[in-house]
Order: C-alpha cells, then sequence, then structure tokens
C-alpha cells in the first residue's frame, strides 16, 4: 500500500475517532470517568523537552517507573522524563509515586490534533513504549519530530499492529520471549532493530543484584493478587478451601471500584472478612488500596495470580510474587503471556491451577528451581537494558 494512501487512511480513522470522542466529553458522566476532554486538549506539562514513557496498565507504568529511576543514574545528562498512561485510575495512582523521579499525565488521543498539542507543549527527544503500546498515531508524529530514529519498544509482546502504523522511527525494540520476536520481526520487515530482552518488570530487581529469598515469618498463607469480578466464582471456591484450612487469606481485587461486590460474596459465603492490614487465621482480608502488593509479599508463604481464571481478561504480573521468593500459582489461561506462562511451568517455576477444585492440591515449585530460571532472565533484562542505554544516548 502506497504511503501517502495509509497516510489518508489514518487520517479519516483519526478524524472519525475525534468526532466520536467530542460529542462523548459533552456528556458530564462519561467525560468524569474517562477524562475525554483532557485527552484531546490537555493541559500536558509545558516546561519540556521531556523523555516521554507510554504504557497502558499499573504494571507497565511501574516498569517504566523503575525504568526511571534507572535512566536517572545511567543516562549521563538524563532529561527530565514523562510518563503517560491510557488509565485514568493509574495516572492518579503514579502522580504519588513518581514525585521527583518523572512528571505524570494522562495519554494524548492518537488524534492528530491532539496529538500536535502535546508534542507542542511537551517536546518529547524521545519515546519508550511498554509492551505492546504501538498506537499509529504516536510513532508517525515521533518520527516527524526528527530524522533520526527516536522510538523505542520495551518488554516487548507483539500479536498484531493496528492498520497503516509506520515502523520507520523506531530504533530500538527489545522483545519479552522469541515468539514475540519472531512475529514482530515479521511485521516490521526486519526494519526495526531488535532483540530479545525478557520482561523489564524485573529491572529494578535485575539491577539490584537479583536476590530471591524466601519471606521470614510469614502471616500470610496465600494472596489472591489482582482478581476481577470476572474471577468472583473461582476465588471465592478457593478462599472458602483455604479459609476451612484455617489458613491467613488476602484478596487484592484488581479494581477498588469491585471492592464491594468481594466483600458481598465473601459474606455471603459465610467467610470471615476483615480490611487489611488486619491478617487472621480462618480469615480473608480485603486491601482497600492500590500500591501494597511488596508489603503483603513480604509477609507471604504462596500467591495466586489473578487474571488467569477468565480466558478473556488479561493475566496479572506474575514476575512480582516470583522475585521476592513467594510460591506462585497461575490459573489455566495466561492472556497477553501465554508464551512465557508456559515456559514457567514447565519449567516447574510457576504452578498451574486448572480448576479451583485443584487449590488445596497445588504443588509449590522449588526455590532453587525459581532462582535458576530467574537467573536467565536477569540476564536478559540487564543485556537489553544497555543496548536502550546506548540508543537512548544516540538520540539526546
Amino acid at each position: 500500500m502506497d504511503l501517502n494512501v495509509k497516510n489518508l487512511g489514518r487520517l479519516a480513522v483519526g478524524t472519525a475517532i475525534k468526532t466520536v470522542a467530542r460529542a462523548a466529553s459533552k456528556l458530564p458522566r462519561l467525560d468524569r470517568e474517562y477524562h475525554i476532554e483532557e485527552r484531546l486538549s490537555g493541559p500536558w506539562p509545558s516546561d519540556g523537552p521531556y523523555l516521554w514513557l507510554h504504557g497502558a496498565s499499573l504494571g507497565e507504568c511501574r516498569m517504566l517507573l523503575g525504568l526511571a529511576h534507572a535512566l536517572r543514574e545511567d543516562l549521563p545528562n538524563c532529561p527530565k522524563i514523562l510518563i503517560t498512561s491510557q488509565k485514568v485510575e493509574v495516572v492518579s495512582f503514579l502522580k504519588d509515586s513518581c514525585a521527583g523521579v518523572a512528571e505524570v499525565a494522562i495519554a494524548p488521543a492518537d488524534v492528530p490534533s491532539a496529538l500536535h498539542l502535546f508534542a507542542s507543549a511537551v517536546q518529547p527527544l524521545g519515546l519508550v513504549l511498554a509492551e505492546n503500546e504501538l498506537w499509529p498515531g504516536y510513532l508517525s508524529t515521533m518520527s516527524k519530530l526528527s530524522t533520526r530514529r527516536n522510538i523505542a519498544l520495551v518488554s516487548g509482546r507483539y500479536r498484531k499492529s493496528f492498520p497503516f502504523i509506520n515502523f520507520s522511527g523506531m530504533g530500538y525494540a527489545c522483545m519479552q520471549t522469541a515468539a514475540d520476536l519472531g512475529r514482530f520481526t515479521y511485521a516490521s520487515k526486519g526494519f526495526v532493530p531488535c532483540t530479545m530482552g525478557g520482561d523489564w518488570k524485573l529491572l529494578n530487581w535485575a539491577r539490584d543484584g537479583g536476590l530471591v529469598c524466601e519471606p521470614e515469618k510469614p502471616t500470610v498463607d496465600v494472596v489472591f493478587l489482582s482478581f476481577h469480578q470476572e474471577e468472583a466464582e473461582a476465588l471465592v471456591s478457593m478462599a472458602k478451601d483455604s479459609v476451612d484450612k484455617g489458613e491467613s487469606v488476602v484478596l487484592m481485587p484488581r479494581k477498588l471500584s469491585e471492592l464491594n461486590l468481594f466483600r458481598r460474596l465473601l459474606k455471603e459465603s459465610e467467610l470471615p472478612v476483615v480490611d487489611y492490614p488486619s491478617v487472621e487465621k480462618g480469615s480473608v482480608s480485603l486491601v482497600t488500596r492500590f500500591g501494597l502488593s511488596r508489603e503483603i509479599l513480604l509477609k507471604s508463604r504462596s500467591a495466586v495470580v489473578g487474571g488467569s481464571f477468565d480466558r478473556r481478561l488479561g493475566i496479572h504480573d506474575f514476575w512480582e510474587p516470583l522475585q521476592m521468593g513467594v510460591s506462585t500459582c497461575v490459573g489455566p489461561y495466561a492472556m497477553g503471556h501465554d508464551d512465557v506462562v508456559a515456559k514457567l511451568v514447565d519449567a516447574h517455576v510457576v504452578a498451574r491451577i486448572f480448576t479451583p477444585a485443584d487449590f488445596l492440591r497445588r504443588r509449590h515449585p522449588s526455590p532453587d528451581a525459581v532462582r535458576t530460571f530467574l537467573m536467565a532472565e536477569r540476564m536478559k533484562v540487564l543485556n537489553s537494558y544497555k543496548l536502550l542505554l546506548n540508543f537512548l544516548k544516540g538520540i539526546l
């Protein structure tokens, strides 16, 4: 397809999206929930230039926050950093976590007018995208700002792209698995310098030495990490088995808006419920705010990872409990990370629970097997991070 035809197609799609979004922004309830007008018009930081980092979910943006810390230490003359996310709740959480490290803002809508306003305000020197955030307008806008390739994809996952996407501005990509690498290389026609770099949610852990230590004197027998309402039936069944056994259980809902639903369902099943930080044997402790996963995992014996008990959901960050030495289990699904999770299960690093009835019979992976696997992942992450540093030095 001719490049001009591609651009016209993308422009037509962008105009249609903008028209619908403008209409939606006039509805107060929708605008309050999704910040549509802010995505279209800002405000965005205007004291640039910035190095722009972009991710979608909380897990991706926490990874980017870790990357921002690393770049401030390792990148000579590191510019100011801006992290954007598509999700309002993630932006709200990051604003506290990023103080003194990076600015945070809602991501611009992928339409030409919004991206023009964003680029004029922020003056992005380069763009680092997390995992699979390959927005056509982002790539097109950045490629017009410089004659150098100024876009990188880190911790990449790849299945397919949006139509009309143009990879010409990309100068570096590191992918999580060999399968991701193969798919992306084929899609970009080998045009983008690309390597396999593992999952960068491990970056800070890798830079800090990659220690894997079992929690001392754990007070939490099992933590259910980032469960969605679609997984409520499986969750209640497993929590009941654990409580009946006299174990202490902690539940971290994926969305705080679903907290009351979980509370009601647990009580309807006659399970004792307390609010974290209270943790009691024979009870379920509900976590009522974001940002406590590390604190909880430091005192947990085992973890069950949410997003894996419904085929439509994306699995939560399974590396988080693994790198902290917590015995880790996943459900039957791993949307978005099928290749990696299959490899972890085959290596006996993660246990798989196919049905809630299997919960009490779940296997607890060997700490030695976990350490051996993670050491290999650590080297992938560190090597690909060095390549990103070289790429950024070249564009800055």
